[in-house]
């Protein structure tokens, strides 16, 4: 037992000796440590390389600190320090034998495209990569490229977005309600622009010609923004003059080509469009002004309803009638007086009036098929205007008050017997704070008046044409960092609904999230939101008929809730001079009470659709995308925009009788569930989503020349309402929308490619092809997209 216990103790203390032997310093070397920085900010630069120049294989990183170590040969030594976005620092050192050396790097910040700020996501300006939820910026660069005449055309090129039918979806959070009660928030300058008693959103109402940028967050942002934000918040913020006065001026040109179907072409001669846009900015004094004119016309690609011997119809549509002409001006003023420069305040407005059109349902598959089905299309005249009254004030402590309006007017002259008007009254009191009792503590908080007046026969199932809805809520939200690295928010909002003062709702929802900076240029994300969404006037009481197809009222109808889930991956990258951001995330966001349009027989001896809650529903997935910009070779510039998402929205519990109908007596009732309304019930997907979508925006620029292309996937839409086949019974004419489907059972592929040319820098004109292919594709049923359209563009910017 000694001699064993000796042996022990002697292997003991050999690896004693020898760990201590091999911890000492080598002969002929030295330590070298110290920090990286950041030379503008003296922030740490986590993440840098830093390794010899003559041996790569030697070298180390900085940590969550910026701190470093590493061991080196003695005398004069050249090191390398690299980080993604920041210029490569090459530096001399000499190593003294057996001693530690410190030497403190300064990196500089490379001038890149993902230095990006934005106001959406927290109410007030964060760099893109710091915010904890999913967010995708759209520039006025690409909106122009494309000649959108409409900000729902440079939408679609937005990752995970989709614009069915005027209706915007994010990440499958909405199928299609035909027009009324919106899921995502629309916003101008972060004030909801959505009609009051239908809450849908006039897309070519929208100044697109003084968009500084678009801001589209992903997920439930009720918290921020209020009911309508239950799957996302589409922001478009406008900009004001700079220094120097900037006059634009644009004209475009197009044509319809005519439809692969020869038999479909409905119109004669060439079906044109045209359009100007102008733009004057400036500064007068203390005073900043922007006008803004725009005038759109186009002749449509959509005609008359078509001819059946044996259907009965009033329809006196004719081609005229189904034109798309619009008339718009904005103007921003604001003043900040010369006496006090903490003060700035007045008043921004926008006015049009347009006439356009509205299709239920097309004529049939084939020559109808750019048609409308008699009785389905509804002609409106339309004015609509508002006008924003603001002031701003900062304290000298360096508290932000703010208080925003908005009288926001919609009248809607439509055929059918169909006409509404509404009025918006919009204020919000707004204040922000960066406490100096906790370091980097952001406090932002506000209250919010919306109150809604809708006349209309259409909604007299609430008792009058008069209805009223009141919504009141108070928010707020601290936004924290820790360490330098780590980003925390944390928001609260409660709700407060009234309508026609006999049905009151209060709601108390929240909001969190972390964003962890791995690397200088590695951002990890998690955030958990809650939604609400009260239901609109429309869906509460509209009452009416069209083309034989009744839309029933539902004042039972309640609210939806939601909670959303995510976590996310930002990773900033260099190659060569190109720079950008690539982006991962999972999402899980579930529904209670989610609102669809159900189709059945609500009163004996007559069908038709109505608003019912359906339980509960679940959507999530996956989405990957990338921006970037920079130059690919030599004078060669390109710009990128890209996505894929992949989703699966499906009923929780398809078996779930959420309603029954009301057939004539003596019949038996039909129960109404996921499983009895849908037309494939597969895997339990919700109707009306495309579970796969991919999007790429790509333009490359030499100089005065610059090329650019878009790409958009869209999957079979799997699930939609088993009435519209229903609709194409034999006794009836039919739609044709069944064998449509099964003909094209697979993706869409659609595709755009446009060239430009700039003279002196101020000169541009441009030719685009939209639908390059002439592609016959329909994304919401039983409404058929653009065949290719050419256009030609000059513009001026002096």
């Amino acid at each position: 037992m000694n001699l064993l216990r000796a042996l022990l103790l002697l292997c003991w203390s050999s690896c004693f000796f020898s760990v201590a032997l091999r911890a000492q310093p080598k002969p002929g070397t030295g330590e070298l440590k110290g920090m990286v920085l950041d030379s503008a900010s003296r922030e740490p630069v986590i993440g840098a390389v830093i390794f010899l120049e003559q041996e790569k294989s030697r070298g180390t990183s900085a940590n969550i600190n910026g701190q470093y170590s590493l061991r080196l040969p003695a005398g004069r030594q050249r090191l390398i320090c690299t980080m993604v976005g920041m210029r490569p620092d090459t530096f001399t050192v000499f190593i003294d034998s057996g001693a530690v050396n410190n030497y403190t790097i300064l990196l500089h910040e490379l001038v890149n495209t993902y230095n990006v700020v934005v106001v959406s996501a927290g109410k007030y300006e964060q760099k893109l990569e710091d915010i904890t939820v999913s967010m995708e910026v759209l520039k006025p660069a690409l909106i122009e490229s494309r000649n959108n005449i409409s900000i729902d055309k440079a939408l679609e090129q937005v990752p995970g977005l989709t614009i069915l039918d005027n209706e915007p979806q994010i990440r499958g959070g909405s199928g299609f309600g035909f027009g009324v009660g919106s899921r995502v928030s629309t916003l101008i300058d972060g004030i909801p622009v959505m009609q009051g008693d239908v809450g849908r959103t006039e897309w070519q109402f929208i100044p697109i010609e003084n968009a500084e940028q678009v801001e589209v967050i992903k997920g439930a942002s009720s918290v921020l923004y209020g009911s309508s934000a239950l799957s996302g918040v589409i922001n478009i913020r406008t900009a004001y003059p700079r220094e120097k006065p900037q006059t634009k001026v644009a004209v475009y040109s197009g044509v319809y080509s005519p439809p692969q179907n020869d038999s479909a072409k409905w119109w004669t001669g060439n079906a044109m469009q045209y359009g100007l846009t102008a733009l004057h900015s400036r500064q007068i004094g203390r005073c900043d002004v922007v006008a803004t004119v725009a005038g759109i016309y186009d002749h449509n690609y959509i005609g008359p309803p078509v001819k059946i011997a044996f259907f009965p119809t009033t329809d006196t549509i004719n081609e005229q009638d189904v034109e798309n002409r619009a008339a718009r001006f904005s103007y921003q003023f604001r003043w900040r007086p010369k006496k006090n420069d903490r003060l700035n305040l007045g008043m921004n407005g926008s006015f049009m009036q347009a006439h356009n059109n509205f299709t239920l349902v097309w004529g049939n598959d084939s020559s109808g098929i750019y048609r409308a089905y008699p009785g389905t299309m509804t002609i409106q005249d339309q004015v609509i205007y508002f006008i924003d009254p603001f002031i701003n004030y900062y304290t000298r402590g360096g508290f932000r008050h703010a208080l925003r309006s908005r009288f926001f007017s919609t009248v809607n002259e439509n055929s059918n017997n169909q006409s509404n008007s509404s009025r918006i009254y919009y204020a919000e009191y707004q204040f922000a704070k960066t406490l100096n009792v906790i370091e980097n503590l952001n406090l932002t908080g506000g209250v919010v008046m919306n109150l809604t007046h809708s006349n209309a026969t259409l909604f007299m199932a609430g008792g009058s044409p008069d209805n009223r809805l009141q919504n009141w809520s108070g928010y707020t939200q601290l936004d924290k960092k820790f360490w330098k690295v780590l980003n925390f928010s944390l928001g609260f909002r409660g709700e407060y609904f009234t309508i026609n003062g006999s049905e009151s709702v209060l709601r108390p929802i929240v909001r969190s999230g972390l964003n962890l900076k791995l690397g200088q240029a590695t951002f990890l994300r998690y955030s958990y939101g809650q939604g609400y969404r009260y239901p609109t006037i429309a869906e509460k009481f509209i009452f009416t008929n069209a083309g034989g197809i009744t839309i029933f009222p539902n004042p039972g109808i309640q609210p939806e809730t939601s909670w959303n889930t995510e976590a996310g991956l930002k990773q900033g990258f260099k190659i060569g001079k190109f720079m950008g951001f690539a982006d991962a995330a999972v999402f899980w966001q579930e529904y209670t009470n989610t609102i669809e349009y159900i189709y059945a027989v609500w009163k004996p001896d007559t069908v038709g659709f109505k608003f019912v809650n359906t339980g509960d529903t679940r959507v999530r997935g996956v989405e990957f995308s990338v921006m970037g910009e920079g130059f690919l070779y030599k004078k060669w510039k390109a710009t990128l925009l890209g996505g894929y998402t992949y989703t699966l929205p499906q009923a929780m519990n398809p078996q779930l009788v959420f309603a029954q109908d009301n057939p004539a007596v003596g019949i038996t009732p039909n129960q109404l569930s996921y499983s009895t309304t849908s037309t494939d019930t597969t895997d339990y997907i919700l109707k009306y989503r495309f579970q796969h979508l991919a999007k790429c925006d790509l333009e490359i620029s030499r100089t005065w020349l610059a090329f650019g292309a878009s790409w958009r996937y869209y999957s079979h839409m799997q699930n939609i309402d088993k009435a519209f086949y229903i609709l194409d019974a034999p006794n009836l004419p039919g739609s044709g929308i069944s064998k449509y489907r099964e003909k094209h059972s697979t993706g869409i592929h659609v595709m755009d490619a446009r060239i430009a040319a700039t003279i002196k820098g101020k000169y541009k004109a441009a030719f685009i092809v939209n639908n390059l292919l002439n592609l016959e594709y329909s994304l919401r049923p039983l409404k058929i997209e653009s065949p290719r359209t050419f256009q030609v563009r000059f513009s001026v910017s002096i």
